[in-house]
C-alpha cells in the first residue's frame, strides 16, 4: 500500500514537471529557430560579400599588373630589341606566377607575329580572331582605359593540361612608346594575358565550403563565331545533391576598374543549403498537449507493469538479503530462484582461471618484447650511423648546388647589367659610362680605356698602372685578333678591341685579372661587341643632328636651326625683359645674274665667300645662319640697340670694300648685299623679324636703284 502511494505521487510530480517544461521548451526551440534563421542568412550575406570582394580583387591586381609591366621601359625596347628577350620572358614568367588568375602570357608585335610567350603555344593562329576587333576598338575609343577584355570559348590559347575547358578571358594591352606631343601613337605591340576558367574557379573555390557554390553568368558577347556562347562557371567545394534544400543570393558583378576600357557585367548567385522553412517547432507544439496526455497515460500504464513485474520480486529478493544478512538461513515460502547466485561464483572462479593464464602469458610476451627491443636498438645504432654519412653526403652536394646556383645568379646579374647598359650609354660621358659598368661587373678586377673617337686620346684606368699601358705589347697595331693577352706579374692583361661596321679600331678596353673562364669570357665579349655597336650608333646619331642643323654649301646653321634659335630667345626675352637680343636679316644682291652668267658653280662660291665676310664681321656670341637661296640672317644674343648699331657699322664697311667672289679660271663678281636690322629694344619680340626683313627690302631696292638694275 506504501508502495503504490509513492507511486501516485512520483506519478503526479511527474506530470506536473513535464507539461510546463515541455511548453517552455517549444518556445525556447522557437527562439532559437529564428535566431538561426537570422544567422544563416548573415552567413549568406558575408560569403556573398567576400566572394564579390576577391572577385573585385583579384583583377584589379591583375589590371595593375599589366599596366605597370606595359610601361616598362626594358619590355617595351624588346619588341625592336632581341636581346632584351630573356627579359621579356622574365617578366611574362614572374607575371605569370605571381598573378594566380594568369595562366599564359604572350607579347606580339604590331603585326600580330609572336616574340615571346610563356606557358603558351608557339605559332598560335587564334590572334586571328582577335586582332580585328582589338585594332578597331583602338581606332575608334578615346577614354583612357587601355586593358581590353574579351571572352573565348572552344580555342587552344595554350596547352590543354591548362585549360580542360577551352574556356576564359583575354586581356589585351597594347605597348606604346613615349613620342612627340601632337603625333598619333599607334601600338608598337599587344600583351596577351589568358585567363581561364579553371583559374578563377580555383582562386574562388578555397572561400567555399561543403554545400555552398557560387554560379556566375556573363552579360557580354564573346568574339568571332561564339558570341553568346558563354556557360555558366559553376564553383563548389566538394560534391553539390541537387535535392538538398537551399538559399540563394544574387548579385550584379561588374569587372571594372580604371585600367579596363569596357567594363563586364556578371550576375553572380550563391547558394548554401541551410533552407529556411516553416519552422517545425512551432507544428510541434500543436501536438504537444496531445503527446503530453499520451505519454502520461502511457506513463500510468508502465507504473502499474513495472509494480506487478519488477518492484514486486525485487522487494523479495530485498526481503531475502535482508533475512542473510541477519543470519536468517530459512528458505522462504515464495517461489524465488537464486540459482543466478550461483552461476555467477562459477564465472567468477573461471574469470580468476583466465586472469591467471592470461599473466604468464604477458610474462612471457614481455620477455619476448625486451629481446626484440635490445635487436631494436642495435639497428637503430647503425641506422644513425648511416644517416649521419648520409647527412654528410646531402650537406657536401647541397654546398656545391649552392655554389652552382650563386655563380649562375651572378652570371644572370651580370647580363640584366649588360642589356640595360646600351640604355646608359645614350646620354653622358662614354667613358665614365663604361668604366661604370666594367667596374660593377668584375670589382676585383683593374679595367683601362682608350676612345679613339675623342680629340686626347688618353687612357681612363680603376686599378691599373698607366705606365704598363703605354709599353709596346698593350697597343692594338701590334695583334691581329681582336683579343689577346699580356702576361703582367703574375696577373694578365686581357686587351679586347672595340670596333666599327667597318673593322676600324676605335677604342681598346683592358682588364687585369686572372686567366678568364669560358663564361667570363662570353659575358665580356658580349659587353665589347654591343659597346661597339652602341658606340657606332651614337656616333652616326649625333652626326646626323649636326648635319640636320647645317647648311651644306657654307657650313652654317641651315633655317631649322634659325627657327628653333629664334623661339629660344623669344621665350627667353618674354621670361626676363631686361635681355634685348637683335636680329639681322641679309640677302645677296646679284645672285641670279651671276648663275645666268657663270653658271650655278659661281653662285656657289659667291654664297660661301659672302659667308665668310659675314662670320669676320660677328662676334663670337653673335650667330650666323643661311636660311636657304641668297638669305642670311644673324641674330646677336645681346642686341640692344647699340650692339646692333655697331654691327650694321661693320657691315657697311665691308661692303664699302671691294670683294670678290672667284673661280679657278679667273672669272670674278663682286659681293655685295642688302641687309636690315632690328631689336627688342624698339619692337616687340614677335615681330622683330618682320621689320628686319621690310628693312632689308628696302635696302635691296636702294641699291638696284642707285646702280640702275632693273630685278
Amino acid at each position: 500500500m506504501k508502495l503504490r502511494l509513492k507511486s501516485s505521487l512520483a506519478l503526479l510530480m511527474l506530470i506536473i514537471a513535464v507539461v510546463p517544461a515541455a511548453i517552455v521548451g517549444g518556445l525556447l526551440l522557437k527562439q532559437q529557430s529564428d535566431v538561426e534563421a537570422n544567422y544563416r542568412i548573415g552567413m549568406l550575406d558575408r560569403l556573398s560579400n567576400t566572394i564579390k570582394q576577391e572577385f573585385d580583387y583579384r583583377f584589379s591586381l591583375l589590371s595593375t599588373s599589366l599596366d605597370v609591366l606595359s610601361r616598362d621601359r626594358l619590355f617595351v625596347q624588346a619588341i625592336d630589341n632581341f636581346f632584351l628577350a630573356g627579359h621579356v620572358s622574365s617578366s611574362l614568367g614572374t607575371l605569370v606566377k605571381n598573378t594566380p588568375l594568369i595562366q599564359a602570357a604572350y607579347l606580339v608585335d604590331d603585326q600580330w607575329s609572336e616574340i615571346e610567350s610563356y606557358n603558351g603555344i608557339h605559332g598560335l593562329s587564334s590572334f586571328s580572331k582577335l586582332k580585328d576587333v582589338l585594332t578597331y576598338r583602338l581606332s575608334n575609343y578615346s577614354g583612357k582605359g587601355r586593358q581590353w577584355v574579351f571572352y573565348y570559348n572552344d580555342e587552344d590559347l595554350m596547352p590543354k593540361k591548362f585549360n580542360l575547358t577551352r574556356r576564359g578571358i583575354i586581356i589585351g594591352v597594347p605597348i606604346f612608346q613615349s613620342m612627340t606631343n601632337g603625333l598619333k601613337r599607334t601600338p608598337l605591340g599587344y600583351l596577351i594575358i589568358v585567363v581561364p576558367i579553371e583559374n578563377i574557379i580555383k582562386v574562388l573555390q578555397p572561400y567555399l565550403k561543403d554545400g555552398e557554390r557560387v554560379i556566375l553568368q556573363n552579360h557580354f558577347s564573346g568574339t568571332g563565331d561564339n558570341k553568346n556562347d558563354m556557360s555558366n562557371i559553376i564553383i563548389a567545394q566538394g560534391e553539390i545533391d541537387k535535392n538538398t534544400p537551399t538559399i540563394n543570393k544574387i548579385i550584379n558583378i561588374e569587372l571594372k576598374n580604371k585600367y579596363i576600357s569596357e567594363p563586364i557585367k556578371y550576375t553572380m548567385k550563391v547558394y548554401m543549403d541551410k533552407y529556411l522553412g516553416e519552422n517545425p517547432y512551432i507544428k510541434s507544439l500543436k501536438y504537444i498537449s496531445f503527446f503530453g496526455v499520451v505519454i502520461i497515460l502511457l506513463s500510468l500504464f508502465s507504473a502499474g507493469l513495472t509494480y506487478r513485474w519488477i518492484a514486486r520480486p525485487l522487494g523479495g529478493l530485498m526481503d531475502v538479503v535482508r533475512a542473510y544478512s541477519r543470519g536468517e538461513y530459512k528458505q522462504s515460502d515464495e517461489k524465488l530462484r537464486f540459482a543466478e547466485f550461483f552461476m555467477v561464483e562459477r564465472l567468477i572462479r573461471n574469470m580468476a582461471k583466465t586472469i591467471r593464464a592470461q599473466m604468464a602469458d604477458l610474462a612471457a610476451t614481455n620477455k619476448e618484447l625486451n629481446i626484440a627491443y635490445l635487436e631494436k636498438e642495435q639497428a637503430n645504432l647503425q641506422l644513425v650511423n648511416f644517416n649521419d654519412q648520409l647527412e654528410r653526403k646531402v650537406e657536401d652536394k647541397t654546398l656545391a648546388l649552392s655554389r652552382s646556383l650563386l655563380r649562375e645568379k651572378n652570371r644572370r646579374s651580370m647580363l640584366q647589367s649588360l642589356l640595360s647598359f646600351s640604355h646608359e650609354l645614350q646620354s653622358g660621358n662614354i667613358i665614365e659610362t663604361v668604366m661604370t659598368q666594367v667596374v660593377a661587373l668584375y670589382p676585383m678586377a683593374g679595367w683601362a680605356m682608350k676612345s679613339y673617337a675623342d680629340k686626347e686620346v688618353t687612357w681612363a684606368c680603376e686599378n691599373i698602372d698607366q705606365s704598363r699601358l703605354e709599353m709596346p705589347d698593350i697597343q692594338p697595331e701590334g695583334h691581329y685578333s681582336d683579343y689577346y693577352c699580356v702576361s703582367n706579374n703574375g696577373r694578365y692583361l686581357h686587351c679586347f678591341k672595340i670596333k666599327n661596321s667597318q673593322n676600324d679600331i676605335t677604342g681598346i678596353i683592358v682588364m687585369q685579372y686572372m686567366a678568364l673562364e669560358h663564361d667570363d669570357f662570353e659575358v665580356i665579349s658580349l659587353f665589347i661587341r654591343q659597346l661597339s655597336i652602341e658606340l657606332e650608333g651614337r656616333l652616326l646619331n649625333e652626326e646626323l643632328a649636326r648635319i640636320a642643323v647645317t647648311d651644306s654649301l657654307t657650313g652654317l646653321a641651315n633655317r631649322k636651326a634659325f627657327d628653333q634659335d629664334l623661339e629660344e630667345h623669344i621665350q627667353l626675352f618674354d621670361r626676363y625683359p631686361d635681355r634685348h637680343f637683335g636680329l639681322f636679316m641679309l640677302d645677296v644682291n646679284g645672285l641670279k645674274r651671276a648663275n645666268d652668267r657663270y653658271g650655278h658653280s659661281m653662285g656657289d662660291v659667291l654664297l660661301i665667300e659672302t659667308s665668310k665676310l659675314l662670320i669676320e664681321s660677328c662676334r663670337l656670341t653673335d650667330k650666323v645662319y643661311r636660311l636657304g637661296g641668297d638669305e642670311f640672317a644673324i641674330i646677336l644674343e645681346t642686341g640692344g640697340c647699340d650692339s646692333c648699331g655697331i654691327l650694321w657699322c661693320r657691315l657697311e664697311k665691308v661692303r664699302d670694300q671691294t670683294n670678290y667672289a672667284c673661280l679657278p679660271d679667273g672669272k670674278r663678281v663682286e659681293i655685295h648685299f642688302a641687309v636690315g636690322y632690328a631689336s627688342t629694344d624698339l619692337y616687340p619680340a614677335d615681330q622683330i623679324c618682320l621689320v628686319a626683313d621690310k628693312a632689308m627690302y628696302k635696302d635691296k631696292r636702294h641699291f638696284y636703284e642707285q646702280a640702275g638694275i632693273k630685278r
